[in-house]
């Protein structure tokens, strides 16, 4: 074989082996995920308590409820989200309901930091007064947190609990008057201002009807006693206790 006959399958093998390397390296490039598991680009934030990811899905903030448009704060709300993860990276956490009603993802939203102290968006909004406490049953895995955090901006009077003190005690007289959202979770779950700790109550015991639910402090209406004690509810010592069949 000539010399220039081997220099050319040579030159051929090269840009073979070369095209393989480069076509499996631009393939690798191309279905490479940037983002790591459950991290988001946000795309826009709708409002105080929801925002839009970069694929389009809409993100509701579970356990919290921002003013609604026309309502009291609702553009410093929207503002406040906005200014903090706008075009950034978060981690969305689910609990236990995946969307709701509306398709809208039921989450929790990180925002990730390089020093590892990351910072719950849910839990920010609401300690300094952006928004207010909406335990929904099952979706309650930062229940106590969030309640903790809105009597602290209650307290120090921050955001709304400052600026809207009228709207916001009219609304919440609403809230205690209204029944259940489902009329078959009747059970209250009541914080105890004097010692008592977290105790549910239902149809029957001493003090139910006297008993009001206040969402500010975290307190919900339940389904089953089971749903409450899972919450971190006992049952009230004037209830009766449950009757027992043998069999």
């Amino acid at each position: 074989m000539k010399y220039n006959q081997k220099r050319n399958i040579f030159v051929a093998i090269i840009i073979f082996l070369a095209g393989i390397f480069l076509g499996g390296r631009f393939l690798i490039t191309k279905n490479q995920n940037p983002l790591p598991a459950n991290h988001y680009q946000v795309s826009s934030v709708l409002d105080g308590d929801t925002l839009k990811i970069k694929d389009g899905q809409r993100v509701r903030l579970i356990g919290i409820d921002a003013p609604e448009s026309g309502n009291c704060y609702y553009d410093a709300s929207t503002r406040a989200l906005k200014d903090l993860v706008e075009n950034k990276t978060v981690r969305l956490e689910k609990d236990i309901t995946d969307k709701d009603m509306y398709g809208r993802l039921l989450r929790y939203v990180i925002l990730p930091n390089e020093n590892g102290d990351d910072l719950l968006v849910n839990d920010y909004l609401t300690r300094q007064g952006f928004a207010k406490t909406s335990a929904v049953s099952p979706d309650t895995r930062y229940r106590d947190l969030l309640a903790s955090a809105q009597q602290e901006a209650f307290k120090s009077k921050l955001g709304m609990w400052d600026k809207c003190g009228d709207e916001l005690e009219n609304q919440t007289k609403r809230e205690l008057d209204s029944q259940p959202a489902d009329p078959a979770c009747v059970i209250k779950g009541n914080i105890s201002e004097k010692g008592y700790g977290k105790t549910y109550l239902m149809p029957g015991c001493a003090s139910y009807d006297s008993t009001k639910v206040d969402p500010r402090k975290g307190e919900q209406y339940f389904c089953t006693e089971e749903e409450a004690t899972a919450a971190g509810f006992r049952r009230a010592t004037n209830c009766p206790e449950p009757v027992i069949i043998l069999p």
